[in-house]
């Protein structure tokens, strides 16, 4: 038999093969585990009073934060999202100043270095923006 075993922040998958039968288990993770992987990182609020200005504009806002802050990478970025959601797709009890718009990643477009991935909390969409296009800014950092 062979197994394969994959866990995320909300879910645990495991998808055996024996024999030519395949069986795949989706179980949710326990809520200490949830909220143990969501509290590694600290977000900031929507920056600049929620303005879309240009990724040089958003890098020197998260860098006037201070020490530790940093644009998200893409993949941190769309852990916010919540597609049962819509306008916004976040959950804004947790995320109340959150735009309908794009926000910057810090994750660079392989087709174009001048271009970083946008999460646009709207409608959950995933896109390349170029750096003079202009996205909403939040900062993540390390949890405290």
């Amino acid at each position: 038999m062979n197994k394969l075993n994959i866990q995320t922040p909300d879910k645990a998958f495991s998808i055996s093969l024996d024999n030519n039968d395949l069986s795949i288990i989706v179980n949710p993770v326990s809520e200490p585990q949830a909220k143990k992987a969501e509290q590694k990182l600290e977000w900031s609020q929507t920056l600049l009073d929620g303005e879309t200005v240009t990724l040089s504009d958003a890098e020197e806002a998260v860098a006037n934060l201070g020490e530790g802050w940093r644009l998200p990478t893409r993949q941190e970025l769309e852990s916010l999202l919540d597609l049962s959601r819509h306008d916004p797709a976040i959950d804004t009890s947790k995320y109340p100043d959150t735009k309908s718009c794009a926000y910057w990643t810090s994750t660079p477009c392989t087709w174009n270095n001048a271009a970083r991935w946008v999460v646009d909390f709207g409608d959950g969409a995933v896109d390349g923006y170029h750096r003079g296009h202009h996205a909403c800014v939040r900062a993540v950092r390390a949890g405290q």
